[in-house]
């Protein structure tokens, strides 16, 4: 039996396939990897070319050696550090919160606490620390008040001031990763170990944290990382008196117009970024999942 619907099945020349070929493929992604190849993999090539060069090495060692340059390098690695052991801590409480609160009102506050920090520009959040931390703002006149510091002295501009200003525009990138982590937790398995005997406090810690290792290195790796790159927040909060790679990378080219020392300088930093990351794919490899049962 012949119907309008075998005519149309006999006249159509090839059925839909729901797989594309390699040619459409490659001609969808080409704006991809155009961009990713003229603003990603070239600049990169030629940094590290250019740096590996005989001026480019010279510079890789001045950058080394040198007294200031070395201990803007070892305090952007420890500062970053520090950032990012508060950032996983104070974000896992967040996270955790945001899974467990039943309160629909407490849990609108916190994402709003967590969300913050993206709804306003780098500048906005800097110089809003201005005016809490200057000499004369509301918390220093507190600490005086308490006698906890003289009223000369002011938190602005020190390693401290650069540290909160940073752990604040970095909490979002630890409570997210740490809530999607924490979502993929069974809790029942919490209720199965307070069953046997555990409390509420090591529940939590023989449970949720093994399950939850992998999504912390994450987590960690992504803040540490970004916090390498800060370049605002220590020229705002901290000053000339601590400079960072990023400002001294920012020094070496408008100040000192010494573009060898500058992609020297961006070279150690990216090197010091791909290990932290090496280091959290080989730890995470070492870790159980949360969904490992």
């Amino acid at each position: 039996m012949t119907g309008p619907l075998s005519v149309l099945r006999a006249a159509r020349p090839g059925r839909w396939q729901a797989q594309s070929s390699a040619g459409v493929g490659l001609v969808l992604t080409a704006p991809a990897l155009i961009l990713v190849g003229g603003l990603v993999a070239y600049p990169l090539t030629s940094l590290v070319i250019d740096t590996l060069g005989p001026e480019g090495r010279a510079a890789l060692v001045s950058v080394l050696t040198a007294g200031a340059s070395r201990q803007a390098l070892l305090r952007t690695l420890w500062v970053s550090f520090e950032v990012t052991a508060l950032a996983v801590v104070l974000g896992a409480f967040m996270a955790w919160a945001l899974c467990t609160v039943r309160s629909r009102l407490w849990r609108v506050v916190l994402w709003i606490a967590v969300l913050a920090p993206f709804w306003m520009s780098v500048v906005v959040k800097n110089y809003a620390f201005v005016l809490i931390l200057r000499q004369g703002g509301p918390l220093n006149r507190l600490l005086v008040t308490l006698g906890l510091m003289d009223s000369q002295q002011s938190l602005l501009y020190t390693e401290g001031s650069v540290i909160v200003g940073m752990l604040y525009a970095m909490l979002p990138y630890a409570v997210l990763p740490l809530f999607a982590t924490f979502s993929g937790v069974d809790r029942s398995l919490i209720s199965a170990a307070e069953t046997l005997g555990a409390g509420r406090a090591r529940a939590i810690t023989s449970v949720v944290l093994p399950l939850a290792a992998r999504g912390i290195v994450a987590a960690a790796t992504l803040v540490y990382v970004i916090c390498l790159g800060f370049y605002v927040t220590p020229v705002v909060l901290g000053g000339p008196g601590t400079p960072f790679v990023a400002t001294m990378i920012g020094s070496y080219v408008f100040e000192y117009f010494d573009m060898p020392g500058a992609k020297a300088f961006a070279l150690v930093i990216l090197l010091a970024a791909l290990a932290a990351v090496v280091a959290g794919q080989a730890l995470s490899r070492l870790l159980p999942s949360a969904g490992d049962r």
